[in-house]
């Protein structure tokens, strides 16, 4: 029989990536956002002089209601069809213990009838493959769609900020080596994007 298979990283290992292009650690981040080091009043000046901001994309899809809510709801999916899958290897396990005990036994009268025992076990393992196939990637294709809706959610959120500030460019902390903390917005748009998705929530 085909072993069947599951690895439940895979499902989800990349999810925040895509987004903000950084996910490898955000599940073990915690939901706050780390205080930002006071600035000097050089790095004051600073950033009262430079034209553009940066924000950490880490920080802002941990502390984000939205991401939090589409992840902990794959995460379940996950975790069912983990269990499903294990429930599955125990019965097969169960019906290829069944018919070896029944060889050893000689309670197999005919041929025919040990061969039909291991065609139906056969297709017991096809069938769960089948299934485990389809819903790994109807899996795969939720990730690929809260990717987008918080890549989405995210750039459109920043560009409605900027209009009101007019900075030439927010960046990704992530693209570069060193930023003056001074010009750090993460608390500002993590602020800005809950409070947008709770009136949301709070209009429906």
């Amino acid at each position: 029989m085909k072993r069947l298979s599951f690895t439940v990283k895979s499902l989800i290992a990349c999810a925040v990536a895509a987004s903000m292009a950084a996910c490898s650690q955000t599940a073990e981040k915690t939901t706050e956002t780390p205080a930002a080091a006071p600035a000097s009043a050089d790095a004051q000046a600073a950033a009262a002089t430079s034209n553009f901001r940066y924000i950490d994309a880490d920080s802002v899809i941990s502390a984000y209601t939205l991401a939090q809510q589409l992840f902990a709801e794959q995460q379940r999916e996950v975790n069912r069809l983990q269990q499903w899958h294990e429930s599955k290897q125990r019965e097969l396990q169960s019906m290829a213990n069944n018919i070896n005990q029944k060889q050893k036994n000689n309670v197999y009268l005919t041929q025919a009838s040990m061969e039909a025992d291991m065609q139906n076990f056969q297709k017991k393992g096809e069938d769960a493959d089948r299934y485990l196939n389809t819903q790994q990637q109807r899996l795969a294709n939720s990730e690929l769609q809260i990717r987008a809706r918080l890549s989405d959610s995210i750039t459109s959120f920043v560009k409605d900020y900027n209009a009101t500030r007019g900075y030439d460019a927010i960046l990704l902390r992530e693209a570069g080596i060193y930023f003056n903390p001074a010009l750090d917005i993460t608390a500002e748009i993590i602020e800005g994007l809950n409070a947008r998705f709770e009136a949301g929530n709070a209009k429906k």
